[in-house]
């Protein structure tokens, strides 16, 4: 009897050091597995749901935004989407006061969809976004902030083929020439160089060639140098960094997962002198117990861009600069069927010229799962045709501005009255 106790206590304790073993925490290999998890919730086409709230300093070079302030002062939007982007729904509403002001929806099949505007069904033609649809639909599932393995991006490459679409309006003109490095023992690529040429419609193709690497190791730093020439008075040299390395604090229950990004440009446009330097900081400071995992990520974002071109001195373009920061915390449970929570706390703000053009934040809370996802159902009433939609947009401006008027401050109604 005592043997067979012994026996059923080991291995118990053999399930739960299993169990804890099993756990997937941050580091090199994956930054945020709670992330990771959420995005295959999303691709599997689990219902989300979200709420924001919005705050603004500056937009657009306004002198004074106090209504704009009043009317975001209590307002929340609110979504809720399932399925994938070229099968699925989506549902927007802004909400004041426990009223809606505005409610959107859209239910998409393939490239037909049904658009629903405050009750008003329109249907609309997504034939034009097909290349977006389905790249998005690839993506879906995907963790922005997971590296990417140089196997995937090799099999991207070598799978186009001339004419193929790719964004901005650019298609392959050549097709993509791969040359593949391994690892000393062959079992992993950690280099390709390529060669090949993209084009938009009526333009000159531009040449692309370079090397992109990805090495192992404790502290890997994937890198590629690329080049882009159309001619004498159009190049650009293109060049990435991004180191990832994990500090454990204490073994299986708290530490650090960093990733630092740095992405440079730099090059001729019409002759003109054109550098970007985009700055990326990811930092997850995360603690477990084997059955949750609680993280706090941190992205902090820079970008510096010049642009000489003389044609966008009047639009304050030939200086730029942007700053994103936000603060994401979220807890997962070794349990799959668990909803996940999120929540979110960002800002935003965009210097043109040395002018502010926009200062901004967010607080926003998500859910994903827990509920079956949604069907997509035809809209009640009958479509109306796709020509009535501008008139039913302006309706809806109206409705949302006699909606907003009525909860704003004395002083706020007071300026908008004397034409701010």
């Amino acid at each position: 009897m005592k043997k067979r106790l012994m026996i059923a206590l080991m291995l118990a304790l053999c399930c739960l050091a299993a169990c804890a073993a099993g756990q997937t925490l941050p580091g090199v290999e994956v930054f945020s597995p709670g992330l990771v998890r959420l995005c295959e919730k999303t691709g599997d086409g689990e219902q989300v749901q979200m709420q924001a709230t919005m705050t603004a300093a500056n937009i657009a070079y306004a002198r004074d935004l106090s209504v704009l302030s009043s009317m975001l002062s209590g307002t929340t939007f609110e979504y809720a989407g399932w399925g994938g982007f070229a099968q699925g729904g989506d549902r927007l509403s802004i909400v004041k006061n426990d009223e809606t002001l505005l409610a959107l929806g859209l239910d998409r099949s393939g490239t037909d969809a049904a658009l629903t505007l405050n009750g008003q069904a329109f249907a609309v033609d997504l034939s034009g976004a097909q290349y977006a649809l389905g790249t998005a639909d690839a993506l879906a599932g995907t963790s922005i902030l997971e590296r990417v393995p140089l196997a995937s991006v090799c099999a991207w490459i070598e799978g186009l083929s001339v004419g193929d679409r790719l964004p901005c309006g650019f298609a392959v003109t050549q097709a993509f020439a791969v040359e593949r490095t391994m690892s000393d023992d062959g079992t992993r690529l950690t280099r390709i160089d390529i060669s090949g040429s993209i084009a938009r419609e009526g333009e000159e193709p531009w040449v692309i060639a370079g090397y992109l690497r990805q090495p192992a190791g404790r502290s890997p730093k994937d890198t590629f140098e690329l080049t882009a020439v159309q001619s004498e008075d159009n190049t650009l040299e293109l060049s990435y960094s991004s180191l990832r390395q994990s500090e454990i604090t204490r073994k299986d229950k708290a530490g650090t997962a960093s990733v630092d990004t740095t992405l440079k440009a730099a090059g001729k446009l019409d002759g003109s002198k054109v550098t970007s330097r985009l700055t990326v900081y990811l930092r997850n400071a995360w603690t477990a117990d084997g059955e949750s995992l609680n993280e706090k990520i941190t992205v902090s974002a820079t970008l510096g861009h010049t642009d000489s071109r003389p044609g966008l001195r009047m639009q304050r373009l030939n200086d730029i600069s942007a700053k994103l920061h936000f603060v994401l915390g979220l807890t997962t449970q070794e349990a799959g069927d668990a909803v996940i929570g999120v929540s979110d706390d960002a800002t935003l703000s965009i210097v043109l010229d040395g002018n502010t053009f926009l200062d901004c934040a967010a607080d926003m809370t998500l859910s994903v799962g827990g509920q079956p996802a949604q069907e997509s159902t035809e809209p009640a009433g009958t479509i109306a045709p796709q020509e009535a939609l501008e008139a039913a947009v302006q309706d809806a401006v109206v409705a949302l501005a006699r909606g907003l008027y009525p909860t704003l401050s004395e002083s706020a109604k007071n300026k908008a009255e004397s034409g701010l």
